[in-house]
């Protein structure tokens, strides 16, 4: 029986959504991978530089929603089978708070004004025609206005994904640094640069690059 046209370009989209996604997470490591770090104390303002330390969070963290982990970023993705082995992202979440990066020689606190984020997707989860979404895959789903099942009642295939940033993991960011007066004290920030976005990742393949 021939493949539905509409499967095959539902296939194609999510085939394309892929792989923009892996290339953007490549080009971001590239980028941070071939500027040198440089250590945070003595940094001026008006740098264009890349640091690497530990996450410190802020007065706000966030519970990543699928994992509940405590995070000051998160991206979190549903995907939905449209046909054997192929599979469509129906919702997509991503969030993120000030935080500060502590190299040992000094801190930096991170605006994320703009972002570009590579994260390590770490939590792997799924439902379908045997397994139950759990309530908190349902209450994901809601929120975005899905639901687990089709409009018989059965399990649809979808699979979850996620990835976070935590306090006291070890990231890597390049951006402008600027000069903020808070709370009467000058406090260095780093923050996307005038023609672009701040890079970010906690991969370990651009951490250690």
């Amino acid at each position: 029986m021939p493949v539905p046209i509409f499967a095959l370009a539902a296939a194609a989209i999510a085939g394309v959504g892929l792989s923009y996604a892996l290339s953007t997470d490549a080009r971001t490591r590239r980028s941070l991978k071939k500027r040198p770090v440089t250590p945070i104390r003595g940094l001026r303002e008006g740098e264009l530089v890349r640091v690497r330390g530990r996450v410190l969070a802020g007065e706000r963290v966030l519970e990543a929603p699928l994992s509940h982990r405590p995070s000051v970023y998160y991206l979190a993705t549903v995907d939905q089978e449209t046909g054997r082995n192929h599979w469509r992202e129906v919702a997509r979440e991503e969030r993120f708070v000030e935080f500060a990066i502590d190299d040992g020689t000094g801190r930096i606190q991170v605006i994320m004004s703009v972002p570009r984020v590579a994260v390590v997707s770490d939590h792997h989860t799924r439902s379908g025609s045997f397994d139950d979404a759990s309530e908190v895959e349902e209450a994901f789903l809601r929120r975005h206005g899905l639901k687990s099942t089709n409009l018989i009642g059965l399990n649809i295939a979808i699979r979850y994904d996620e990835g976070t940033i935590e306090p006291g993991e070890e990231v890597t960011a390049f951006g402008l640094v600027r000069a903020e007066i808070r709370d009467g004290q000058r406090v260095l920030v780093l923050d996307a640069p005038d023609d672009g976005p701040l890079l970010l990742s906690d991969d370990p393949r651009a951490v250690h690059g």
